[in-house]
């Protein structure tokens, strides 16, 4: 392959809390790479934890980080570096404005914010950097006024979103969760949304086989637990580990994943808290989940949009805890799986007061045997959710790259 025969794209994700970002361009990424068309592919981020997900093919940008923390008073953005915040964002956008300004890629993808973090993608957008624009989208976003505010109906911001962006792809089924008719987006929106099903794919392992790669007993019951990237799920390490603490007979074996997000001291106590019993294995990250989902008699895991779509694609039995306290995605994705029974949903707020003692036991007994495979991703070629040569076609009008190349007289 020559640099001349590859089609340029870039993803950019802001950062995250979690790794649900990172997860999902990583998915997107090995989906390209997996087609007949050859890909040149850059990762524009701030993230700092679960790189590793992304395939070897993919470059990446990395731009400096920062820490958010979702509580009730606010996210509380800070910087990795002993430097300003005004600073961060400045530095991050030149950043991204001279890497796309040289780079000139054929699809530019943004995850879930259109303009970036503090509008760090706004100049290479406006000097269009990119023949296409494409934002994604998990499916479930923020209330219905926020989220027209932020992208659709806002009379500012909503024109400003259509006129940069060709389409949005939705990474879930529009039977579990319809984007448009939830919000009552316009309909020039509307008319841009492609629905690519969750990004995953049917775990075609057996529950057997599973067991026997990872070392399971086939007598042995397993619980598994896993809170995404972690940031501020103490609490929730607590209240499971009580639990498990007390239902200590309705297990042999247990794998906790904390998270690599997890703040320090958490991690410690939950490791003290289980330093005694052999049987109960604490990782801070395991990127090869899926096996021991499909193994376990029980999963319990944050709702998050990316571990929901692992569950459908496992077909785990599983309790789904929405662990957002600022925003209502998790709670609604996983209202809509609990309806269509294939989860159990634990609002946090009841798991803090102990639900799980009554869950749990109940899904170890009753265990759900969920189908969801129909939502997933349908195993083609991702190139058909992008827009331009051999995808779907763009609504985007404007030329390519009018901007000079950054550094470079006009």
């Amino acid at each position: 392959m020559t640099h001349t025969d590859a089609r340029t794209v870039a993803l950019y994700w802001h950062n995250g809390r979690s790794l649900g970002h990172t997860s999902r361009t990583a998915k997107v990424a090995r989906y390209l790479l997996r087609s007949p068309q050859p890909y040149s592919i850059a990762g524009i981020t701030g993230a700092y934890r679960g790189l590793d997900l992304l395939p070897p093919e993919v470059d990446l940008v990395k731009i400096p980080s920062f820490a958010n923390f979702d509580d009730p008073s606010g996210w509380n953005l800070r910087p990795r570096l002993a430097m300003g915040t005004e600073a961060l964002h400045q530095v991050r956008a030149d950043l991204i404005t001279t890497f796309l300004g040289h780079y000139r890629p054929e699809v530019l993808m943004s995850d879930h914010i259109p303009r970036g973090t503090d509008d760090e993608l706004v100049p290479a957008l406006e000097a269009r950097y990119a023949r296409h624009t494409v934002l994604s989208l998990r499916g479930v976003l923020f209330d219905r006024d926020k989220t027209l505010r932020k992208y659709f109906g806002d009379p500012g911001r909503g024109p400003w979103v259509l006129e940069h962006y060709c389409q949005f792809n939705v990474h879930t089924h529009p039977e579990v969760f319809d984007l448009a008719d939830y919000y009552r987006i316009p309909r020039e929106a509307a008319d841009r949304l492609h629905y690519t099903g969750y990004l995953a794919e049917p775990f075609t392992v057996s529950r057997d086989e599973a067991r026997e790669q990872i070392g399971v007993g086939p007598g042995e019951r397993l619980v598994v637990a896993a809170m995404g990237g972690g940031q501020g799920a103490g609490d929730v390490w607590r209240a499971l580990s009580a639990t498990l603490h007390g239902r200590r007979g309705m297990f042999d074996r247990a794998l906790l994943v904390t998270g690599p997000y997890l703040e320090p001291e958490d991690q410690r106590a939950l490791r003290q808290l289980w330093e005694s019993d052999s049987a109960v294995e604490i990782r801070a990250y395991e990127p090869g989940l899926l096996p021991w989902m499909r193994a376990a008699d029980l999963f319990v895991g944050a709702a998050g949009a990316n571990a929901l779509g692992e569950v459908l694609a496992t077909g785990a039995n599983a309790i789904a805890i929405p662990r957002q306290i600022r925003e209502i995605e998790q709670q609604v994705h996983a209202q809509r799986l609990h309806d269509l029974g294939l989860v159990r949903r634990a609002g946090l707020p009841d798991v803090l007061d102990g639900v799980l003692d009554r869950m749990i036991p109940q899904a170890l007994d009753e265990p759900l045997t969920p189908d969801g495979t129909r939502y997933l991703w349908d195993g083609g070629s991702y190139d058909r959710h992008l827009p331009g040569p051999d995808g779907t076609a763009c609504a985007c009008t404007s030329a390519r790259a009018t901007g000079p190349v950054p550094g470079e007289r006009a």
